[in-house]
């Protein structure tokens, strides 16, 4: 399956890469950081569907 660290920025096109960011960054009151792939290129961030799982 592919996920969201493997397809390119729907914006510029760059490459994405995993980060790891804490609840409050989303708007989320969690205790827990989470990940998200960001764009090297123009730094457009994408939630992974775990991510949004976590979240809810």
């Amino acid at each position: 399956m592919t996920t969201e660290f493997e397809l390119s920025c729907a914006t510029c096109g760059g490459d994405l890469t995993r980060r790891t960011v804490s609840g409050d960054v989303l708007g989320v009151d969690i205790a827990e950081t989470v990940p998200v792939a960001e764009c090297v290129d123009c730094g457009g961030w994408y939630v992974p569907e775990r991510t949004l799982d976590r979240v809810q």
